[in-house]
């Protein structure tokens, strides 16, 4: 197992990728950008669009598309996620510019010690009853300031453009209409940076895995799409990544294992395959021992001191909320097993995941498609 891990490196990662567009504005960031894609963006280009695919890392394209196909033809390079690699902390990287250390974006549902419960970062709902907890984060006290707000601030001449799904205001229902507001957003008369998200293949790989019928056909549009949209602009670069990829996987529910769940104080927090356990008086033995006897050697077991030492979370100043967030022991999955536990009987059943250490969960693609090259 110990050949599939991969530990990430932040000198050249995601938050790479955002520090080369922070370069191409001339604004400073604390990481090093990406010198292919400076190459690159020595040209001056009238259209910068900025595209995050969930999900879609290196071993999700080379399943599920051809050799010939448009993304894999225009792949420069291969760079590695952040860690934990979830959409809660990569996209926020991507976004920020800064780690999930720095960001406080360390997974789908930390614990709060405020509320004595895990809550969903992207709602500030509780992940075990869906009641409403909180402000969003995002609002509150996760806001961040993003790089697109940093590179207005700098260039007042730059018009800001975001095209997501529905969930957001003006949201898009299809892939093919996001493309045609990433088309309408570039064709004016203004220098555009264009930040654009797609929720998939991500939704659908967790409920089919990662190679089904389902996900392929999602892909092939995505690629026709893309394929299309660049045809239609000129002057444009199209800067296009993921927030990590997926493994298929085994299901564990923690309460179902007696020896281990009697040993917790509270359910498991931060995410399926990184994941943190508070651990009762004088049990902690007994729970790393039934714990060993579970899962044999599928999983890496840190201490919070051991954990908040190993550097995993980035570099930077840590937010405020890291060390709260944390219980006596971090486990991350070095195998294709998930952990999960429900409070009501209620499984939500992932045939795939992420979060873990894992190549294929951690390495991703840059794609960069030049509109001037047709």
């Amino acid at each position: 197992m110990k050949k599939n891990i991969q530990l990430p490196n932040y000198d050249k990662s995601i938050l790479s990728i955002s520090s080369s567009i922070m370069k191409y504005y001339n604004v400073k960031s604390n990481y090093d950008s990406l010198k292919k894609l400076d190459n690159i963006l020595e040209k001056k280009y009238k259209n910068i669009v900025f595209l995050i695919l969930d999900c879609l890392g290196t071993n999700i394209l080379e399943k599920n598309l051809d050799a010939n196909s448009f993304l894999k033809n225009n792949i420069i390079t291969n760079v590695n996620t952040v860690f934990p690699p979830t959409t809660a902390a990569a996209t926020t990287s991507f976004h920020s510019g800064l780690s999930p250390l720095e960001t406080g974006w360390i997974g789908w549902m930390p614990y709060f010690k405020e509320y004595n419960k895990a809550v969903v970062l992207f709602t500030g709902n509780d992940y075990y009853s869906d009641e409403p907890v909180m402000d969003k984060p995002e609002n509150s006290i996760l806001k961040y300031e993003t790089i697109y707000e940093k590179i207005c601030k700098k260039n007042k001449n730059i018009k800001y453009h975001q095209c997501f799904p529905s969930f957001a205001e003006n949201g898009s229902s299809t892939f093919e209409e996001l493309c045609a507001k990433i088309e309408q957003s570039c064709k004016n008369n203004n220098e555009n940076l264009v930040s654009a998200y797609w929720d998939e293949p991500d939704h659908t790989i967790h409920h089919t895995g990662i190679n089904s019928s389902e996900v392929k056909k999602i892909i092939k549009n995505i690629d026709d799409n893309l394929k299309k949209l660049s045809q239609k602009l000129d002057n444009t670069i199209i800067i296009i990544s993921a927030d990590h990829g997926a493994i298929n996987l085994n299901e564990v529910y923690i309460n179902e294992i007696k020896e281990i769940d009697e040993c917790l104080k509270f359910p498991p927090t931060i995410d399926s395959r990184f994941t943190t356990f508070f651990i009762k008086k004088r049990m902690k033995n007994k729970f790393k021992k039934a714990f060993k006897n579970t899962f044999k050697d599928k999983y890496i077991i840190y201490t919070k001191k051991n954990f908040l030492k190993s550097g995993l979370l980035g570099k930077g100043i840590p937010h405020k909320k890291i060390d709260e967030y944390f219980g006596d022991y971090i486990v991350i999955m070095n195998s294709d097993v998930s952990i999960r536990y429900t409070v009501n009987g209620i499984k939500k059943v992932h045939l795939a995941d992420h979060s873990g250490l894992t190549k294929d969960e951690m390495i991703v693609p840059l794609i960069v498609i030049d509109t001037n090259k047709k």
